[in-house]
């Protein structure tokens, strides 16, 4: 049985592939946009691609109910939510406000006050029947944590649970992207770079696995969107886990991701006028609509790495989604 066989039909796919005609003559470099914003289901997003894995696996593990875990306005519970709902699993999602990676490296604005109602994702989460359990702002290991017990209080009341981490990032989750590669390939000649948002790692190590394996020249560069260079440790264990899903011996380490930590703008979620710009920039170039905390972080890297001559050749800029955040109060810098 093939990869392609693992999975459940969920997005609408191949996203669309185009040039950026007018950002491209700005730049002065040839800038490609690949859509995976449109991918169709529960609100777009890259995360439609990992959960075509992932909840073929949760259905065939027998589950009847899925746990995960996320930021309060996160993408990978929304698009979880729907696909739960599609399927009558019943789905918890353990969230927080603003988590983050480590004492010393909180991210929670200092003029951010509670939301008043909810907006942006958490609509949409209410409207697909999610049951969203809030909690105090932590780490992210303690939020998995947390996630991990729940599961287990629902294993106790007669649940057949499957858990998910956080952005549906493990090696099953990043089949996703090595299927999507594949499309790519299908729709365009090698690029000179690929440019993607990279958060809890999935896609990149998705995309950069995939690149390696077909023996292309394609440079893959993740722009970090959180303060958390170790991430690099977490990607080296989804690759390995990709080798033994795929039988494919490339024996990935840290040195083989790009990952750009120089964008993040303070962490996590934290607005910064850069992202505001980058935003503004494609939406009125393209009318195309980035988001506050994945694509707006790495579009900024985008223009910046443009200004500084690094893009020569062709250069793609995946963009992974999340439109609903631009919905969410609070969410541009003051």
């Amino acid at each position: 049985m093939t990869m392609h066989h693992l999975r459940i039909p969920l997005i609408c796919s191949p996203t669309p592939l185009h040039k950026l005609e007018r950002l491209s003559q700005r730049l002065g470099i040839e800038l490609y946009i690949k859509r995976d914003d449109l991918t169709g289901f529960a609100g777009g997003g890259n995360k439609g691609r990992k959960l075509e894995f992932l909840i073929y696996d949760a259905l065939q593990s027998g589950a009847d109910t899925v746990v995960t875990r996320g930021a309060y306005q996160s993408n990978f519970v929304r698009q979880t939510a729907g696909v739960c709902a599609m399927y009558g699993l019943e789905f918890h999602a353990v969230v927080m406000h603003w988590p983050y990676p480590a004492p010393g490296r909180e991210t929670r604005p200092k003029n951010w006050s509670e939301p008043k109602k909810i907006s942006g994702n958490m609509i949409l989460n209410h409207w697909l029947g999610a049951h969203i359990h809030v909690l105090p702002d932590g780490t992210f290991h303690e939020m998995e944590n947390h996630m991990h017990t729940l599961a287990e209080e629902l294993r106790k009341k007669g649940k057949k649970v499957y858990e998910i981490p956080g952005g549906g990032s493990n090696p099953i989750g990043a089949l996703g992207y090595l299927i999507a590669f594949d499309e790519l390939c299908r729709q365009s000649p090698p690029f000179d770079q690929i440019i993607v948002a990279s958060g809890s790692g999935g896609t990149q190590t998705g995309l950069t696995f995939a690149v390696r394996r077909a023996g292309v020249k394609t440079k893959l560069i993740g722009i970090c969107t959180d303060n958390e260079p170790e991430m690099v440790e977490d990607f080296c264990e989804i690759a390995k886990g990709l080798e033994i899903l795929t039988g494919t011996k490339l024996k990935l380490t840290q040195e083989d991701f790009d990952l750009r930590m120089e964008y993040h703008g303070g962490g996590y979620q934290v607005p910064n006028s850069e992202t505001q710009e980058a935003i503004r920039t494609l939406a009125r170039t393209e009318g195309i609509f980035l988001d506050p905390v994945y694509t707006g972080k790495a579009f900024a890297g985008v223009l910046d790495l443009a200004k500084k001559g690094e893009l020569e050749g062709r250069t793609l800029f995946w963009h992974t989604g999340g439109f609903p955040v631009l919905f969410a109060e609070g969410r541009e810098p003051e």
